[in-house]
């Protein structure tokens, strides 16, 4: 009988801390914070709540005054071994339970204090389930509107062939050989536009695209465009590179003007010939393109500053667009070599 006493005795919890009244000054500075704040004793019995628990549950301070600590948190710290809370899941998002039975996911970290000769855990627990729905909804618009620019560079892809395959039959149709020049030139003007949202229509990022398969797609097109592949021998030595869209873009048009210049121009009378390309990055970062070609040259008294060739004054506005230094040099042939950023780390202009 004495045995059983005994074991009752050890087995009794100790009275609750007194600080369960609304008037103890510790108690009215907790209610002033804004996060949930539940204090247990090592046997998980709920010593202490502020008004932000009492708001955050629903239950008051004094329905959960005594009560086990998993009334609020039925999982997680509710169902460890006392001697295991202290230690237990940091900053782990958890399952709460309010009054009326809800669950809602709560983040909790701990802190063990001494309070009249007792340890004590203290809990903040804060409601995550309005950020979780919040990040999920900015997930699904986000992944809205990738799905609408992949529609996007879809279309455009479409509509620039398009607009292509009808300048090429408008072209077919003009007797002056100048004029139908002109439409044949606009036409690959567009066609590398085509070609970069191609790229993008196939890629997995909306805003970088390989450059150097752009590069090759663009001068393989243009090839086969000026019936160039017979005589004239192409030489691409491209590093591969990822360049911002609004960047390729325009180097792309200053490549398409330069090659097409150069299959038009360089060559004349049928002449043979080589055209390289050479894609290269520095130590600095800055990339280097190269565009040469062994043929007749420029006219001694062309000016890289003053041209006024529609491709080459298209030329300098895409290079000012991009802040890049082209220089041109002519002797051998011509090579327009062409210094830039790619446009991911610095920003675009």
């Amino acid at each position: 009988m004495r045995a059983k006493n005994n074991h009752a005795k050890e087995n009794r919890l100790p009275p609750l801390p007194d600080f369960l009244d609304r008037a103890n000054p510790f108690a009215r500075i907790l209610d002033l914070s804004g996060d949930a704040l539940v204090t247990v004793d090592l046997r998980q019995r709920i010593v202490f709540c502020n008004r932000g628990a009492e708001q955050a549950f629903g239950y008051s301070r004094d329905e959960v005054a005594g009560k086990p600590l998993h009334l609020l948190l039925p999982g997680g710290l509710g169902t460890l071994p006392p001697a295991a809370i202290p230690r237990a899941g940091e900053g782990e998002e958890l399952v709460g339970r309010r009054k009326d039975g809800r669950e809602f996911s709560v983040r909790v970290s701990l802190s063990e204090v001494e309070f009249e000769g007792l340890t004590l855990l203290n809990l903040v627990l804060r409601d995550v389930t309005t950020r979780a729905s919040t990040e999920e909804r900015l997930r699904a618009a986000l992944r809205e509107k990738e799905l609408l620019l992949e529609e996007v560079h879809h279309r455009v892809k479409n509509n620039l062939q398009v607009i292509t395959s009808l300048l090429g039959l408008q072209a077919r149709s003009i007797k002056d050989p100048a004029t139908r020049s002109k439409f044949e030139e606009s036409r690959y003007r567009i066609q590398a536009m085509a070609i970069l949202h191609e790229i993008l229509d196939e890629s997995s990022s909306l805003a970088e695209i390989n450059f150097a398969d752009y590069l090759r797609r663009l001068v393989k097109h243009l090839i086969k465009s000026y019936g160039a592949g017979g005589r004239v021998r192409t030489q691409s030595d491209l590093d591969p590179m990822i360049c911002h869209r609004d960047v390729a873009l325009p180097c792309g048009l200053i490549v398409n003007e330069v090659l097409s210049n150069a299959f038009k121009y360089a060559f004349p009378g049928g002449k043979s010939g080589e055209v390289r390309v050479e894609l290269r990055r520095d130590t600095s970062g800055t990339i280097q393109l190269l565009i040469a070609d062994n043929g007749i040259g420029l006219p001694r008294e062309w000016n890289w500053d003053t041209s006024q060739s529609l491709g080459l004054r298209l030329v300098r506005t895409l290079a000012r667009q991009i802040e890049a230094d082209v220089q041109v040099t002519s002797g051998d042939g011509t090579v327009f070599s062409i210094a830039f950023r790619d446009g991911l780390t610095a920003g675009v202009q």
